[in-house]
């Protein structure tokens, strides 16, 4: 119900750019499973389009279910420290 959003009990996760999710987990990534594409994947950053073009890269390279993977794990780590900064216990 819309009353239930105005209530303090509930809390707007932030995007995962606000949790500092953005490209520099691409970067992560990259660094740690095609470190030779490094220099690419900084060019493909720079440039309008960049995460169509990274998934592109990473689906040539045969990793990109190990990215969505990566990016799904470190997203929950990232949700749960940002809930734990806020004093919200997680169950389950």
């Amino acid at each position: 119900p819309e009353e239930a959003f105005e209530s303090d009990a509930w809390h707007e996760i932030p995007h995962k750019r606000e949790l500092g999710l953005g490209r520099d987990l691409a970067f992560e990534f990259v660094s740690r499973e095609l470190p030779a594409d490094q220099e690419r994947v900084q060019r493909i950053f720079s440039r309008p389009g960049a995460y169509a073009q990274y998934k592109d890269l990473l689906d040539e390279r045969g990793v990109l279910e190990e990215w969505y993977a990566y990016e799904d794990a470190r997203l929950k780590e990232a949700i749960l420290e940002w809930c734990r900064g806020e004093g919200i216990e997680v169950t389950g």
